[in-house]
């Protein structure tokens, strides 16, 4: 009964939603506006770790809960922006295991994701607070319209759980043996240059001051790439990123790229990432395809394999498949979405490391 009710839980939370979300946006008389927004995107997880099943009904940490707001001021030919966002604290997919049973509210200020001011003008943009590092999302470009449900980060779906060598927790999780380098959130200064022919390069200095116990300084650089037409929509980015710390200096180089032929819907999405200092690399492609297949909103599909080695032990493999189905509903805002993910271990060590299988079905709402 109570699996019954996980599997539904997502069902009656979009049953209980509106059916329209209005334009959060105020206007003061000298033209400021403010801009309220948000999320919420809860699904039912199963995971199986090749001995025992888990089932949870939790927030889904490919792109979690979230409200925020933006305040734009005019400055003449310019724009001061500021940007306020917040996680709601809810459990997520990539907070569960077979060890620990997280609390399901548990806000904490590492939930903060975005307090931030930035002030663009003819000669780029300048950020300066708590925000997205030059890199973050370079590894993550994807134009399939699945990525709520699956895209590069593998441990967003189900990172907690352990690899089981035999019957036995290894100690070793999908968090540690996937991971895709991308950047990250810190309080940083950041630069913005004005796109020039579809190219946008970007560069950043940031420090940790929401977690406990970092003191390092992270430096990045990105290049992005944009190309839409009435034909085909792409996107790339890669980006270098170094971390300063007086115990572990690191570097990780990424990249990715995503096309989409629009008259066909037919999309492919590549990315690649190295860990550097003997931190793991991996590639990784997604194929999919998008169109209307009904009235409500567009349908997408596709599947994706992951490829890495050299995660937590030199000469390690991991590999991953997946599916992904989405459909929206247009008129409520909302998708509904399936995947499936199995994960595969394997090491030098002699450790025989079962597979684990992962399922998400949930759905977003946005406002």
């Amino acid at each position: 009964m109570q699996k019954k009710l996980l599997i539904l839980a997502p069902g009656l939370c979009l049953a209980a939603l509106p059916g329209w979300a209005e334009d959060l946006t105020f206007t003061h008389p000298s033209g400021a506006t403010a801009t309220f927004y948000g999320q919420l995107n809860l699904t039912y997880q199963r995971v199986d770790d090749g001995e025992e099943s888990f089932d949870d009904f939790v927030d889904n940490g490919n792109s979690v809960s979230r409200l925020g707001f933006w305040v734009d001021v005019p400055m003449g030919e310019n724009k001061l922006r500021f940007n306020f966002e917040t996680g709601l604290g809810f459990k997520t997919t990539s907070d569960t295991n077979q060890i620990d049973d997280p609390d399901w509210i548990d806000w904490q200020r590492t939930d903060l994701r975005k307090f931030e001011a930035v002030y663009i003008a003819n000669f780029g943009s300048v950020w300066i607070g708590q925000g997205s590092m030059a890199t973050d999302g370079v590894a993550e470009i994807d134009n399939s319209g699945t990525s709520v449900v699956g895209y590069a980060n593998l441990p967003d779906t189900a990172g907690g759980y352990e690899f089981r060598d035999g019957d036995t927790l290894s100690g070793v999780s999908i968090g540690d043996t996937f991971k895709d380098f991308d950047g990250s959130r810190r309080f940083r200064v950041r630069y913005d240059t004005p796109e020039f022919s579809g190219f946008t390069f970007s560069a950043a200095y940031g420090e940790e001051i929401l977690a406990e116990d970092d003191d390092a300084t992270y430096y990045d650089v990105a290049l992005r790439y944009a190309y839409d037409t009435d034909v085909y929509k792409a996107a790339a980015g890669i980006g270098y990123a170094w971390k300063s710390d007086d115990d572990d200096d690191t570097e990780q180089l990424v990249a990715s790229t995503s096309i989409q032929h629009l008259p066909t819907g037919l999309s492919a999405t590549l990315a690649a990432g190295d860990g550097r200092d003997d931190n793991g690399s991996y590639g990784y492609i997604k194929l999919g395809w998008a169109g209307d297949l009904i009235d409500y909103g567009s349908t997408a599909v596709s599947i994706d394999y992951f490829d890495g080695s050299d995660y937590v032990i030199s000469g390690s493999d991991s590999k991953s498949w997946g599916i992904q189905a989405v459909q929206k509903f247009d008129d409520y805002n909302l998708e509904a979405y399936l995947g499936y993910r199995e994960y595969q271990f394997d090491d030098d060590t002699g450790a025989d490391y079962q597979d684990i299988s992962a399922l998400l079905l949930g759905t977003r709402w946005k406002f």
